[in-house]
Parts: C-alpha cells; structure tokens; sequence
C-alpha cells in the first residue's frame, strides 16, 4: 500500500468514528426544524462522508442525481418563496469536500496537468474580472454575481474532479455505464409524459420545467451513443449494441416532443457532423435522407405544426410582433429573441472590453452574445479559445486511443461538443445545470483516456512477469 492509500484510510477511518456522535448531535438539532430543512440537513451530512470516504461513489450519485435529483420548494409567479435543486446542493458539497479531502492529503494532488487547464482558468479570470468590475460600478448585484460565477466555476471543478479521480480503465467504464443507464432512465421518464400532449421535460422540474435543457441533454448523450454504435469494435457484445441502439432511436421520439427548435437543430449537427467523421457516413446519410423524406407523413403532426408555425406570418397585433429575415417571416417567440440579441449587440459598445459582468445585463438566452454582453471581446475570445480547445484536444484523444471502446467515446463526445455549440446558439447551453453537468463528467472521461491507456501499458510487464497458477 502507497503512503497516500495508507494516509487516506487513516482519515477516512477517523471521519467515520467522527461522524457517528456528529450525527447525533446534528439529528437533535433537525428535529427542531421543518422536515424539507431537515432532510437537506441529513442529505448533506450523508453526501460529505461519502465524499471524503470514498470519491468514486460521490461521482455516481452525481451522475444519477443531474437528471434525476427533484427541486424542492416553491416560488410563485412574482418571483416570492424559493426553490432549491436537489442536484446543485450535491454538486456544491462533493465539489467542497473534495477541495477538503485533496487539501488534507497533499499527495492526493488538486488539479492534474491537462491541455484545457489554461483555456479553462483563463475564462474563469476573466469572468471573475468582468464581473468584479461590474460590482464596483454598480451594475452587477454582489450576492447573485458572486453565486453565477461561482456556479460556473463548480461546473469547471466537475471536470477537474473527474480528472484527478479516473486512473483505471474500469472506472472509465463503469462511469460510461452510469451515464448510459441515466441517459434510459429519463428516456423512460420522458416517454411516460408524452400521452399528456405537454411539451416533456426532465424529470422532477416541477410545473415550469425547461423543454429545451431536455432537448440538449437527449442531443448530447444521442451524439455520444452513436459514437459507440456506429463503431463496430467499440461494444463487441451486439446483444448490448442492439440493445443501446433501440434506446437511442426511441429517444428521438421525447427529442421531437420537446418542441426544442434549438435541440433540433443540434440533432442536425450531430448528422452534419457524423457524416463529416464517421467512417460510415454514407450509412448515416442515407439514413437521414430516408428521414427527412418521410418525415411529413411520419412525424406527429404537432411536430410538423410546430416547425410550420416558425414560418407562418400571423394576422392582427401578432403580425407586428414579427420579424422579417431575408424575405422569412419569424414566428413572434424566436423574433422576440432576435430583437433582444439585436439590443444587446447594441450595448456591448457601452463596455466593449469586459462586458457588464456575469448577470449585470439583463436575461439573454443565447450563449455567444450573452458572454459578449457579460464578460465583452475578450471573455468571447477567451470563451473560443476554450470551446476550440476542446475540439481540438478531443479530436486528438479519438485519434490516438489504442482502445476501441475509447477511441468510439471520444468520438461520440467530439460530436457531442460540436451538437451543444449548435445548441447555444439559441440557449445558454453551457451554463444550463443539467446539460453542462454530464457534459463536464463526460470531457473529464475522455481527456483521461491517454494517462489511463499508458497506466496500463506500463502495468503490462509487472502483469507478464507473475506465475501463471
């Protein structure tokens, strides 16, 4: 046993003992308080001794808890009360306890070298600046620009925790699984929402549930699935490739009945990009074209009603609500997002540099121009310096992966990125909790691919050197 394993279980054994009367006293102090607070209490005491004992259950329930964690609370319709994801309570506290646990125990080390480390911290500064900028002059609210920015940051740590926690191909693995099994899970969930003729959302979002954060978390997962699938030596079993493949295609089917227009068009990229990458383009093609053709006589009509409503020019008050493009007329949803884009172009003059700061301007769902109008010029290209990065770094993992398991993930991922950059186009895809969350899982697992291959490749002449029995 290594002096960091054994120094690890003397503090996980000491957290244990500890956390026996810590308990009780926490336990006497709950019963004095409403039973939701209580509960948050006991979830958050479970979750820090999980983390601190063992950080690969603490990434497993967050993999399950992003999509399927519930809100609780509530908030009437002029903003009184407050609600609280059950997903982001977790993620603050495995992220906090284990900053604790890798600061008590050195060796544990806190962010491993990796090619997005610089793109990565320097967006953050930059957001920090921005934002610390828009305080000081009074346009960004010290309380809720301190919490945005600290939630991207958690998002970024999920990366780094992943990273410094992944060192066997079976923890790739087995994490892939988790991922996969959630990503059936809310297929299933969302499946039994569509007989309501709502439009479906993730599970457990309460009354006002975001459509489009379902969309973009089916596109991604879809995108990476298909990676899997469409190479052959990446699932040998076809039992399990069928079986993946059944579920991917059923999910297009909650993907259609989120009336998404920005998950669909990230749907378009994942094809456009798959027949740029994979090496059976033509079989994605041609099943595309197979789609598109009959998609008229195929597709729920509320489906096609929807796409025809983008275009159809309205009658009455309606009709001067809309926007005209190129001779297109834009149904007065998507136009309303037009002129908001078109106002905040307007003002980026007034700070051009750094922007109004993280929530100094106000709601814009877009991501490219909301980071223009917060953090200005340099956050966009810092921003694009991130994103092209992760292509580019990502590219390289699926080019070099002796694994074929990996080198079909990194793919799929590769596609994934290139989906969610379709989708923030018209979403702020990238700070949405339940899209950026497993995106984040799902980047660590790939840019762990090169180590974890050369772990194994240098535990190969120990493994050839023990008697075989």
């Amino acid at each position: 046993m290594s002096l960091s394993e054994a120094f690890e279980n003397r503090i996980n054994r000491l957290f244990i003992l500890l956390s026996i009367p810590l308990s009780l006293l926490i336990a006497l102090i709950l019963i004095k308080f409403d039973l939701i607070y209580a509960l948050l209490g006991a979830v958050s005491l479970g979750l820090l001794v999980v983390t601190f004992t063992n950080t690969d259950f603490a990434i497993y329930i967050l993999i399950f808890s992003m999509l399927l964690s519930p809100e609780i609370g509530s908030r009437t319709t002029s903003g009184e009360g407050m609600t609280i994801r059950i997903d982001d309570l977790i993620l603050g506290i495995i992220i906090l306890t284990w900053l604790a646990k890798t600061a008590i125990n050195k060796e544990l080390g806190l962010f491993r070298k990796t090619p997005l480390n610089k793109p990565i911290w320097i967006y953050t500064l930059v957001c920090i600046l921005s934002t610390g900028i828009g305080m000081l002059a009074g346009r960004v609210n010290f309380l809720t620009g301190s919490l945005f920015v600290l939630k991207y940051t958690q998002y970024f740590m999920i990366y780094f925790m992943v990273m410094n926690q992944v060192r066997t191909k079976k923890q790739i693995n087995n994490y892939l699984i988790s991922l996969i099994i959630t990503f059936i899970i809310v297929t299933i969930f969302a499946l039994i929402q569509a007989p309501s003729g709502q439009r479906i959302t993730a599970p457990f979002e309460g009354e006002s549930g975001e459509p489009n954060t379902l969309g973009g978390y089916l596109v991604l997962l879809i995108a990476i699935n298909l990676g899997l699938i469409l190479n052959d030596d990446a699932i040998t079993n076809r039992h399990l490739r069928r079986g993946l493949l059944l579920v991917t295609i059923i999910s297009f089917y909650p993907l259609l009945m989120t009336y998404s227009r920005g998950s669909w068009l990230a749907a378009i990229a994942v094809i456009i990009a798959y027949i740029a990458v994979s090496k059976k383009r033509w079989i994605v093609f041609g099943i595309a074209t197979l789609v598109f053709i009959l998609a008229p006589y195929v597709f729920p009509q509320s489906v096609i009603d929807r796409v025809k409503y983008t275009f159809t020019e309205q009658q009455g008050y309606d009709a001067t609500l809309q926007e005209h493009i190129g001779g297109i007329t834009i149904d007065t949803s998507a136009s309303e997002r037009i002129r908001s884009w078109r106002s905040a172009l307007k003002d980026v003059t007034k700070h051009p540099l750094l922007g109004f700061g993280v929530t100094g301007w106000r709601f814009l769902d877009a991501q490219y121009i909301r980071v223009l109008i917060e953090t200005g010029i340099i956050g966009l290209v810092a921003f694009l310096y991130l994103q092209f990065s992760l292509l580019l770094n990502i590219r390289k993992v699926y080019s070099d992966a002796k694994t074929p398991l990996y080198r079909a993930l990194a793919q799929g991922f590769f596609v994934g990125t290139i989906a969610m950059m379709a989708h923030s186009i018209t979403a702020n895809t990238f700070i949405i909790v339940r899209i950026i969350e497993p995106f984040w899982l799902a980047c660590g697992l790939v840019m762990a691919v090169p180590e974890v291959e050369e772990l194994e490749t240098e535990k190969l002449p120990e493994i050839e050197k023990v008697p075989q029995q």
